[in-house]
């Protein structure tokens, strides 16, 4: 079974957990696409509004890629995101 994840959601949880810190939301999002695309996701439809887009934060990007990504490779995203 796949899912659809957006970049957005990914970011937050970098955010929320102090990790990526250095780095600027463009590159945690091209390194989150090569990430996604390295465990079989594809894009989707891009640059959707974002899931906090009444409550901006300047830390955090507007507009999110989405990707669809299968729900059993969800464990493997986060692992090699907390390595961050």
């Amino acid at each position: 079974m796949e899912i659809k994840i957006g970049a957005d959601e990914l970011i937050l949880w970098l955010r929320k957990n102090e990790k990526a810190t250095e780095l600027d939301n463009r590159t945690v999002g091209r390194k989150i696409a090569d990430l996604v695309t390295d465990l079989g996701g594809r894009f989707a439809e891009s640059n959707e509004p974002v899931i906090w887009a009444l409550s901006y934060n300047d830390k955090l990007p507007r507009t999110s890629q989405q990707y669809i990504i299968d729900v059993d490779k969800l464990p493997d995203l986060f692992k090699r995101l907390v390595d961050w």
